[in-house]
């Protein structure tokens, strides 16, 4: 319990037991009522002593922004009346006096309550919507390291002298350090989940409803993997107990239910209520609320999880994802367009009573029989209609076979589970990005996968401190367009903490090697250099038609000529953190943006076109600069007559015109007429000057230089110029 009452009132409030047997919503609503401090059940209390000091709660500067002690680091309690006590939760403008026992007034109180330490409603965190996928921190720098700064529980000692920062270890991730605060700051930013982009969107019921069902399979995945590492299953942790006590302060053994469970990791963490389970380790919040406490209290409850016993697996109004399979459960969707995630488990029956074909979907996912559907029947039955595959029957009550023989991919399919570790590749043909899923382990979170595009797949690796990428999927036949959120399971943070990524190594840009780069966010992607030594200094950034270029300079470059192509990129909007494993300072890389002039061209008349192709106004956009060639391309039958550049007729026109050294804007028209094409033929005792054109078998050659008797098609000084008519 995140706030703290008076003994009298915290007895009333400990007394609203969970009734076993009831759904998930039911289970949501206690622990709302709990957590967020305000219960209807608490109506006539709260009118008769809107200004009695009732209650001893946290001094606080505003909602969310406890004062402490700075010689302790801990809460300064003071008594508070309970007109005060909403103020400081932040939610006085919703309490209406006149209709004190207004149930929706409550539910929009308990949605918008706000604790001393900044957890809101169901007293949600930052750091459980970064779990859930909802939230990325704030990012703060410390002596030059980068770090994500956000509240989490440490002992208030930490906090002494007023200390509102710490670096601190994330506990069960492997050594991450983030900067703490004293309190939930919200300082970070909503990635958009679920259509909750700020939060003001947070507040929303139907927002948090989806963000706590989030939250607990995200915990529920975490424990069952900590589970696993302690070679413990879900059998025995359900069937261990410990001492405790009632609300009456009785001595008590506290018994493992997975609502419990799924209750105490909401207050402790997946990871204390993973050593409840796997150490006996009791732990308690800032109050010293502790986790047995919500393991008895919301003890009893169906859930959204099955177990290895006989389950009723419960839904509710919104979109679940439901499992089953360990056992005979039955299951009651509630409603929404739901997923039943099945178990593997031979002999066992799940009943669906309330399942609508088209809307929800029977999904076999991480099953160790290979092809389970390959042997599927489907049977009409008493009931409904049965369906019976790899030893498993799954009962469809009010439902026929011809409804699930019609589309039986929509009611029933299997999906693959791909682990991603810190080591490790694999390569997957045949993923489905919207039934396959790719598992984060060990701690790892969106911040630390990086995306990229190859040929013929989409890559996601996880990259080391050293920039190299040493843990990979490569998924055949995917592109960056098929990324989305619902393709990953078990990786915390928000989906926009993923990085896009353009990895170099000698292999892919080596020696004189040219790489495009056809999907390119600006606002992204990090080309990542950790395998050169390479500095700004060394880099060319050239803005080439609407691409981008970079090459090494020609004191760096050895004759080394590579390429990197970003299309269609403004070199201009190119950045420091655009790039990573590169030394210096981005500004001593070399920017070239060429000078374009425009060059009106058109054909006067009709017989022929000019290339380069003029857009709509007549106007070529030519490189400045440098040679620039218009070439003068006759329809079949027809031969250049006139040229004029800059309204002055060319002597002997040719088929191209080239401005040298090309330094200002010029207008070129050229004619046609019916006739031959073709120059006079090549005579090996002639002599031609640079821009002379003959016809050799049947081509147009046109001399560089000075040349007789050289046959045009050994190429120089003659150059191929064009097929002649």
């Amino acid at each position: 319990m995140k706030i703290t009452k008076t003994a009298a009132i915290v007895g009333l409030l400990l007394t609203s037991n969970a009734s076993a047997g009831t759904g998930v919503q039911s289970f949501l609503d206690s622990l709302r009522d709990f957590e967020s401090g305000i219960n209807p059940n608490l109506a006539n209390f709260y009118s008769d002593n809107l200004n009695n000091p009732v209650y001893t709660y946290a001094k606080v500067s505003a909602p969310g922004r406890m004062i402490r002690d700075c010689a302790t680091g801990s809460m300064i309690p003071e008594p508070t009346t309970i007109s005060e006590f909403f103020t400081k939760l932040g939610i006085d403008d919703i309490y209406n006096p006149q209709t004190p026992n207004d149930p929706q007034m409550f539910k929009n109180m308990q949605y918008n309550s706000m604790n001393a330490w900044g957890f809101v409603g169901y007293q949600l965190g930052e750091a459980v919507l970064i779990d859930a996928g909802y939230y990325s921190p704030k990012v703060v720098e410390v002596d030059g390291v980068e770090y994500d700064s956000f509240y989490v529980f440490v002992d208030d000692s930490t906090w002494i002298g007023c200390e509102t920062e710490a670096l601190v270890e994330i506990v069960g991730s492997g050594g991450n350090m983030i900067l703490a605060t004293d309190v939930n700051k919200w300082e970070g930013n909503f990635v958009g989940k679920n259509g909750v982009n700020s939060f003001q969107d947070l507040l929303i019921p139907d927002n948090q409803e989806l963000v706590m069902r989030d939250a607990m399979r995200f915990n529920y995945g975490v424990m069952t993997q900590l589970l696993q590492d302690a070679n413990m299953t879900w059998s025995q942790a359900l069937a261990k107990s410990w001492p405790g006590t009632d609300d009456d302060g009785n001595a008590i053994q506290v018994q493992a239910t997975m609502s419990g469970l799924l209750a105490a990791a909401h207050l402790r963490g997946a990871w204390g209520t993973a050593r409840l389970l796997t150490n006996d380790e009791i732990t308690c919040d800032e109050l010293g609320t502790c986790i047995t406490k919500y393991v008895h209290k919301f003890g009893g409850y169906n859930t959204i999880f099955d177990t290895p016993e006989n389950d009723t697996i419960e839904g509710s109004q919104y979109d679940e994802r439901l499992s089953a399979g360990w056992g005979n459960d039955a299951v009651i969707t509630g409603g929404g367009s739901d997923i039943i995630e099945l178990h593997e488990q031979g002999g066992s029956i799940t009943t669906l009573t309330d399942f609508t074909i088209g809307d929800d979907l029977i999904v076999l996912r991480d099953w160790q029989t290979a092809s389970p559907l390959a042997n599927l029947t489907v049977a009409d039955v008493a009931q409904g209609v049965e369906l019976t595959f790899s030893g498993q029957t799954i009962l469809i009550k009010n439902a026929s076979a011809s409804q699930v023989n019609q589309n039986t991919a929509n009611v029933i399919a299997e999906s693959k589970i791909y682990e991603i570790a810190w080591s490790g590749t694999q390569t997957v043909n045949g993923f489905n990005p919207l039934l396959d899923k790719v598992r984060g382990t060990a701690g790892i979170g969106f911040k630390h996968l990086k995306a990229y595009e190859t040929d013929t797949s989409l890559v996601v690796g996880v990259q080391a401190q050293d920039g190299g990428i040493y843990s990979s999927i490569e998924l055949v036949g995917l592109t960056l367009s098929d990324l989305t959120p619902e393709m990953f399971d078990n990786v915390t943070g928000g989906f926009d903490r993923l990085g896009y990524i353009v990895p170099l190594s000698n292999q892919n840009w080596g020696w004189n090697v040219e790489l495009t780069i056809n999907n390119f966010d600006i606002d992204k992607t990090v080309i990542s250099m950790p395998l050169f030594n390479y500095s700004y200094s060394m880099l060319v950034l050239t803005q080439e038609n609407n691409d981008t270029v970079i090459t090494l300079n020609e004191s760096s470059s050895q004759g080394d000529q590579k390429r990197l192509i970003l299309k269609n990129i403004d070199v201009t909007s190119l950045t420091a953190a655009n790039f990573e494993f590169v030394s210096g300072s981005f500004s001593d890389a070399s920017i070239e943006i060429p000078v374009y002039f425009d060059i009106s061209a058109q054909v006067i008349g009709s017989g022929g076109a000019i290339s380069p192709t003029p857009d709509a106004s007549n106007v070529i956009a030519a490189q400045g600069n440098q040679d620039f060639t218009i070439n003068f391309i006759p329809e079949a039958g027809y031969r250049v007559v006139s040229v004029k550049v800059d309204g002055t007729l060319i002597a002997n026109p040719q088929s191209s015109y080239t401005f040298s050294n090309l330094s200002a804007t010029h207008s070129v028209e050229v004619t046609f007429e019916l006739g031959s094409s073709c120059p006079t033929a090549w005579d090996s005792t002639a002599i031609y000057v640079g821009g002379d054109q003959v016809t050799y078998n049947g081509q147009t050659y046109e001399a560089k230089w000075w040349s007789q008797n050289h046959q045009p098609d050994l190429g120089d000084p003659w150059k191929l110029v064009t097929p002649c008519n």
